[in-house]
């Protein structure tokens, strides 16, 4: 067993003290209470990941068979902060970011050919209307695109 912080990651592996991990690595909040367990085999994710509320219940259990899973990550209020498949650690496809009330803050595309290439990602403001838009090409900023208020385009340009 371990702290995740006490683990390094290296192209998806984790290791623990230059060795691959294997084993269940624990996640804390700020308070310094358990709130994510996460099994490893041969340093990659491999098991039933489980999250915690703060008083310690299981309110979400999520698999992973060799690195690969829809990961989950959550505000201190049990709703969901964060979603989106993982392939060892790389994120791939759609991943959405939540705020504390459960509404959209932001989306993310990555790429699903070329690992950690993202390809646009969204923002929105709290009641959830477009703020703006980023295109990428090759990892470089090509395209952006911002919203008003009422989610009208305002202003484009591209770099």
């Amino acid at each position: 067993m371990a702290l995740m912080k006490e683990l390094t990651e290296q192209d998806g592996i984790f290791y623990f003290k230059g060795e691959k991990f294997s084993g269940t690595a624990f996640k804390k909040n700020e308070k310094g209470k358990f709130i994510t367990e996460e099994p490893f085999k041969k340093g990659i994710l491999h098991g039933k990941r489980v999250n915690y509320n703060t008083k310690g219940l299981p309110i979400a259990r999520e698999k992973f068979k060799n690195g690969k899973g829809i990961y989950l990550e959550y505000h201190s209020n049990n709703r969901i902060k964060s979603k989106g498949l993982v392939i060892k650690s790389i994120k791939y496809g759609e991943w959405l970011y939540y705020n504390k009330k459960g509404t959209i803050k932001a989306k993310e595309r990555w790429s699903e050919d070329i690992p950690n290439q993202l390809e646009w990602e969204k923002f929105y403001n709290k009641k959830g209307i477009i703020e703006s838009e980023m295109y990428y090409k090759s990892g470089i900023l090509h395209r952006e695109i911002y919203y008003d208020e009422n989610g009208k385009v305002f202003k484009s340009n591209k770099n």
